[in-house]
């Protein structure tokens, strides 16, 4: 089979074109670090990389959710801390007023602090993290206690906190509860009114009842501990959301490194092709010289 002059320049022309379109896509690859910048480049793998993207997507949300819960929570914790330095306060201006020597004028002095005490674990009951009342019920707009100390809600019924989804599969608490730490409760015959409480000690030292006032040692206890306890719930709740947080990082990071496998070029392995590439280009030009003449070849 005679083989045309013509046949000869299109093969030539081709070897050359293909070889041009190689070494530009390992310039490409060599300058970028990426195997496959298009679908095209490797069908399978992109698609497989496009699975990785949503999972990796997924578990950016998660951390996302983790960091808000846990800042979320460390404001409670924060908000519990100073409740408990408040109780420890009143308590220590009921024993020392609790003493028969005590002058009338010595207790009120001490009602005038335990109003400010009282002020101020309101205060701290409606205290906010975003935009949001972190010992609220499931309305976090709304301040859990009202001017004069009230709850705003059912304290019986709303005495759950918040969740949010922080894993596959994980549903986990990221709110603290105003009704445990601040509210007497109905499941719950110990618990006490914080902030009434702390106004029944103030009445105390205002009439000046000496046992009224030792009286409410035992219910300044009763807050403390209360308080407490809802900060050590709270101290559970923040280790798990940092185990969510850490789960989330490790999947984004083992997802990461899948898709970058898949997708990513090898810098040794490119350097070493765009090296043949080079050579084949060479060829091919040489080849084409031969066949389409100097002058043709310059121009493509």
């Amino acid at each position: 089979m005679r083989i045309t002059q013509q046949q000869l320049h299109g093969v030539s022309l081709g070897s050359l074109q293909h070889a041009r379109g190689r070494l530009f896509a390992l310039q490409r690859q060599s300058a970028s670090g990426v195997r496959v910048e298009r679908p095209s480049d490797d069908p399978a793998a992109a698609g497989r990389a496009r699975v990785l993207s949503s999972l990796m997507a997924a578990q950016e949300a998660y951390e996302t959710a983790s960091s808000y819960a846990l800042a979320r929570l460390q404001t409670a914790d924060g908000a519990l801390s100073q409740a408990s330095n408040l109780l420890v306060r009143a308590r220590e201006l009921a024993t020392a007023m609790a003493n028969d020597t005590v002058s009338a004028e010595q207790r009120a002095a001490a009602a005038t602090e335990v109003r400010q005490i009282r002020a101020a674990m309101i205060d701290v009951a409606n205290t906010k993290y975003d935009d949001a009342y972190v010992f609220a019920n499931v309305a976090t707009a709304t301040a859990p206690l009202d001017a004069s100390g009230n709850f705003t809600y059912d304290v019986d019924t709303y005495d759950e906190v918040l969740e949010a989804e922080l894993g596959a599969s994980n549903r986990t608490e990221i709110g603290a509860s105003g009704a445990h730490a601040f509210a007497r409760r109905a499941a719950d015959p110990q618990s006490v009114e914080v902030v009434d409480e702390l106004e029944l000690l103030a009445q105390a030292l205002d009439a000046n009842d000496a046992d009224a006032v030792r009286a409410q040692i035992d219910q300044m206890d009763l807050a403390h501990r209360q308080v407490n306890a809802e900060r050590a719930r709270i101290g559970s709740r923040i280790q798990r959301v940092q185990e969510a947080a850490e789960a989330a990082r490790t999947q984004h990071t083992l997802y990461e490194e899948l898709r970058s496998d898949l997708v990513d070029a090898d810098a040794v392995e490119t350097f070493s092709r765009l090296q043949l590439a080079e050579t084949t280009m060479q060829a091919a030009v040489a080849v084409a010289g031969r066949v389409l003449g100097p002058s043709l070849v310059d121009v493509l």
